[in-house]
């Protein structure tokens, strides 16, 4: 059906109403600790829907406000290695069942203060499901980066890999470069490549520089991030000098190492507590004692590495590499009391979860701080984490996005 003329003069001379501007949120703070590590007592931070629009000392007219002065507030946390879908006993399921853990572990972590989180390994792509929903609104979770199944010795042989010894022969240049593709065509955010072998396993190095230099050098022409698991100072090195932008792990890196990824501007994701999980748990992964063995042997040398990076230029991230059991416990952050005991000072060790967490994965010009223009990513802990690390075990509070999804 046509209007008439004189219909459709009446629609157009109807006058437009303003466009309303949704009303802005303040959120008092008794304490503000910034990306930096920068303590600002009794500020205010001015949300306006998604992004943080300013940090002042008193609400706006007209704004709702937030009283959280009797708590500390800090950029929402970040995990730098975590494996989102791991759960007990998920040998052969289906991948549907897998990503369904997944939104499990990711409704907890953001429970928990982490609103970015780094998945490095879960089988079948199941993180990209999982990223994807979570980014759609379906479930709630962090802000995730997803890499899909690493590229380990199993599907491309590494010179100096257990396959090869077995008489496979290792994997060319085409192959290599062929894997990463694949994981790009899948939708990953960063490749992930098993550049030594487990910790469980001892840890040497895996592939050779050749080897990684195909890989590392695909991922770049596709403009993917590779992060390298390497545990020893050579598999590391090698990672390092094909591009790695980061260093998983690296319980036995040695001063050299650490050197050369200082100069190349390499960020180290280390983490200490995980091996006394494995060590509590290893029944419940089906573990051998060899390869417990390896774990308790590699524990105090992984600290002790840690303990001598934070007294270097190093920069170095949160992570905690957190799966099966412990990822969905709400814990994470005694990861971070792992840290600090080992010599890290509070406030590096809330750096290394905000600004340069964000800065390591490439997304500081969105999270990582409470400033204006970044996205409104805000936590609350009851007590002051840079006088007491343990304050980030308690979160009253978590704001992603400018969505409130937890207020105590």
């Amino acid at each position: 059906m046509r209007l008439s003329f004189a219909a459709t003069a009446f629609f157009l001379t109807l006058p437009f109403a303003a466009p309303v501007r949704a009303q802005d949120v303040a959120i008092r703070a008794g304490l503000a600790i910034d990306g930096h590590g920068n303590a600002m007592p009794n500020a205010v931070i001015v949300v306006r829907g998604n992004r943080i629009v300013s940090v002042q000392s008193a609400p706006p007219t007209g704004a709702r406000v937030i009283d959280l002065s009797r708590f500390t507030v800090l950029p929402g946390l970040i995990d730098g290695h975590v494996h989102i879908t791991n759960h007990f006993e998920s040998r052969g399921e289906r991948r549907s069942l897998t990503a369904l853990h997944g939104a499990r572990t990711a409704r907890t972590l953001l429970q928990s203060g982490f609103t970015t989180v780094r998945s490095l390994g879960s089988p079948d792509y199941a993180d990209v499901d999982v990223r994807d929903a979570t980014a759609d609104g379906l479930i709630p979770g962090p802000r995730l980066l997803v890499s899909g199944p690493g590229i380990a010795d199993e599907d491309a042989p590494g010179v100096d890999g257990d396959e090869v010894k077995k008489g496979v022969r290792p994997a060319d240049e085409a192959r290599m470069r062929a894997l990463v593709r694949e994981r790009a065509t899948a939708g990953v955010d960063w490749i992930k490549i098993f550049a030594t072998r487990s910790s469980r396993a001892g840890g040497a190095a895996v592939y050779s520089q050749e080897q990684l230099d195909w890989a590392v050098d695909e991922a770049r022409l596709l403009k993917k991030p590779v992060a390298a698991h390497a545990h020893s100072a050579e598999g590391a090195r090698r990672a390092v000098l094909a591009g790695a932008r980061t260093v998983e792990h690296g319980a036995t890196l040695d001063e050299d190492v650490v050197r050369l990824m200082i100069d190349r501007g390499a960020y180290l994701s280390p983490n200490l507590y995980l091996a006394e999980y494995y060590l509590e748990h290893g029944d419940k992964f089906g573990y051998t004692k060899e390869a417990l063995d390896w774990t308790a042997k590699l524990l105090p040398a992984r600290t002790d590495v840690f303990a001598k990076a934070v007294r270097t230029p190093l920069k170095i991230i949160f992570a905690t590499d957190a799966n099966s059991g412990w990822i969905w416990s709400g814990n994470t952050a005694i990861e971070l009391d792992r840290r600090v005991a080992a010599g890290q000072s509070p406030k590096d060790a809330i750096i290394s979860a905000t600004s340069r967490a964000a800065e390591a994965l490439l997304v500081s010009d969105s999270v990582g701080n409470l400033e204006a223009g970044k996205l409104a990513d805000i936590i609350a802990v009851s007590g002051n984490p840079l006088t007491d690390i343990t304050a980030l075990h308690r979160v009253v509070f978590v704001m992603k996005n400018g969505e409130i999804l937890k207020n105590r």
